[in-house]
């Protein structure tokens, strides 16, 4: 067996394809354990239990996205360069790990509100940027929150179409469309 590093993240892949192939409720510790080719006790030295494994999984991922997305818009100058930069690389998000955004949309509304107010989020960086273009004058009549939930309702729906097969082919094909 390798590191506990590599055994804790052998552990998280594991749940993470049972989780969106199965649903959370619908998967136990002893079928991740079985999965990642380990003991069910030694699942228990890297997580508490099934509620920190996903929590840990989802503010994991949710926070590193935001540290992507706000680098992506800060390589660009104005509102319009910034969101098409953004929308692309929720896109390129989605395909390059289907998985682990399908598992972001699965478990969303369980886990949003035990992200702190202070946390860095893909929805705090697009309020962000949004708000600046409301403030430099290229937005007008735009309430920034409302704003980044149209957004976020472009990107997220046709992610949740393309999961259940709606949409052919990538995402990233359709990204300049999604953000025009």
């Amino acid at each position: 067996m390798g590191s506990g590093s590599d055994t804790k993240e052998k552990i998280k892949r594991s749940a993470l394809e049972l989780f969106v192939s199965q649903g959370v409720d619908g998967t136990g510790m002893r079928e991740i354990a079985k999965a990642s080719g380990i003991t069910e006790g030694a699942i228990y030295r890297h997580f508490k239990g099934k509620d920190e494994l996903v929590w840990q999984l989802f503010s994991g991922s949710y926070t590193y996205y935001a540290g992507r997305l706000d680098a992506l818009q800060a390589r660009e100058s104005g509102v319009a360069a910034k969101l098409t930069a953004m929308v692309r690389g929720f896109c390129t998000f989605f395909d390059d790990d289907e998985t682990l955004f399908r598992f972001l949309l699965l478990v969303q509304h369980g886990q949003l509100s035990k992200i702190p107010d202070d946390l860095q989020t893909p929805v705090t960086v697009l309020i962000g940027v949004i708000q600046d273009g409301v403030d430099a004058d290229e937005l007008h009549g735009v309430d920034a929150i409302v704003g980044a939930a149209a957004v976020l309702g472009i990107v997220l729906q046709s992610a949740t179409f393309k999961t259940y097969d709606r949409l052919p082919g990538p995402q990233a094909a359709r990204a300049d469309r999604l953000a025009r």
